[in-house]
């Protein structure tokens, strides 16, 4: 399986784990059905303007779509900073505590 094959399959995947049709993410990217369907079967390789708005699309940022692609592991650490990226800095605090009651320092 060729890289562009194994980074479309990474791209289903994550739009799968969102509960998000092929069409659905391509509305909210702003995108084709068609582009969205031919990345994830490997047979176009997508500018980074499109990466980018696959990403958005899918509520997550470019870095964790490049970093879960080359190391999993790291993919739920990195969602969990997007998530935190448009809080108020009292709900990111918050969020510290409850991390921090439930791992330790």
């Amino acid at each position: 399986m060729g890289d562009a094959q194994q980074f479309g399959r990474y791209i289903r995947q994550l739009r799968e784990e969102r509960g998000l049709t092929q069409s659905e993410l391509a509305t909210r990217a702003g995108l084709a059905v068609d582009s969205v369907r031919r990345t994830e079967r490997g047979q176009l390789s997508p500018s980074l303007r499109s990466l980018a708005k696959i990403a958005e699309g899918m509520e997550i940022s470019l870095h964790s779509l490049f970093g879960g692609y080359e190391a999993p592991g790291s993919f739920l650490a990195d969602r969990i900073c997007d998530l935190l990226a448009n809080r108020r800095p009292e709900d990111v605090l918050s969020a510290r505590r409850v991390i921090v009651a439930l791992l330790g320092t």
